[in-house]
């Protein structure tokens, strides 16, 4: 199985690429008590793929490796300043700042559906040694970015937004199994596909959706179209990633930048 090709970047939506090593045929590693994304180098060297928490405090943090006994990995959180960007939204737009209460009523129905699938974690890994882009359009809204809605303060930006016209594909960032395809009251038409091991790819806003849970796609597979359905201001693709039950910034697994 090929290994995805990572750059340590241990910083608030960056990845900690921990060494780690063992004789044990199958060890598991968590985070904060999730489990962590490994794969095995050599006979002994394995490597932890560790998604680091937006709103995380810097300093020293500890994976935990648990094979025939269990180790404590020491790793350090390095600061990143990330830029603020204002939104304002008009018209039917403003009920995404502030919902009523049948608004409301249907994101608390929702809030557990997304979490169980942000926690998906399957032992299966796909042949993804990097991801590609889901659609060729600019970055009009880049990761980490701390959000102000009509100068209301939300939280930071999870994922990257490329511009596209409204009906141009999108295309699966690497091969997996779609957790959902669905609508939603913030994300619109959404789609969630698992890469093995706690990493997820997620689609927001798409105005159409070609796939169903439980079908695998491939690398480059169309899987819907650009929209701007739910709390979007025009139209684009906002693309995430979670790793460990945690965003990432997605050019990690890109372009290796941050």
């Amino acid at each position: 199985m090929a290994n995805l090709s990572v750059i340590n970047t241990p910083v608030p939506g960056g990845i900690a690429v921990v060494d780690f090593y063992t004789n044990y045929a199958n060890p598991k590693a968590f985070y904060s008590n999730a489990p962590v994304y490994i794969q095995q180098l050599d006979n002994t060297h394995w490597q932890a793929l560790v998604g680091i928490p937006l709103l995380v405090k810097v300093g020293e943090k500890q994976l935990i490796v648990k094979d025939l006994a269990k180790q404590t990995i020491p790793f350090n959180v390095q600061d990143h300043a990330y830029q603020e960007q204002h939104i304002t939204l008009t018209g039917k737009k403003k009920k995404y700042v502030n919902p009523n209460l049948a608004h409301m009523d249907r994101i608390k129905q929702e809030r557990p559906i997304l979490s169980k699938a942000r926690k998906t974690f399957t032992n299966q890994t796909f042949n993804n040694t990097k991801f590609i882009r889901p659609v060729p359009g600019i970055t009009t809204s880049p990761f980490g970015f701390k959000r102000f809605y009509n100068g209301q303060a939300r939280r930071p930006h999870t994922g990257l937004d490329y511009a596209g016209e409204i009906g141009s594909p999108i295309k699966a960032a690497a091969s997996g199994r779609v957790v959902i395809s669905d609508e939603y009251f913030f994300n619109g038409n959404t789609v969630f596909i698992d890469h093995g091991q706690g990493l997820i790819s997620v689609y927001i806003h798409m105005t159409e959706r070609f796939i169903t849970p439980g079908e695998y796609v491939g690398q480059g597979d169309v899987i819907g179209t650009i929209g701007q359905t739910g709390r979007a201001t025009g139209p684009h693709l906002h693309f995430g990633i979670y790793l460990n039950q945690t965003v990432i910034n997605p050019n990690l697994l890109i372009n290796h930048e941050i």
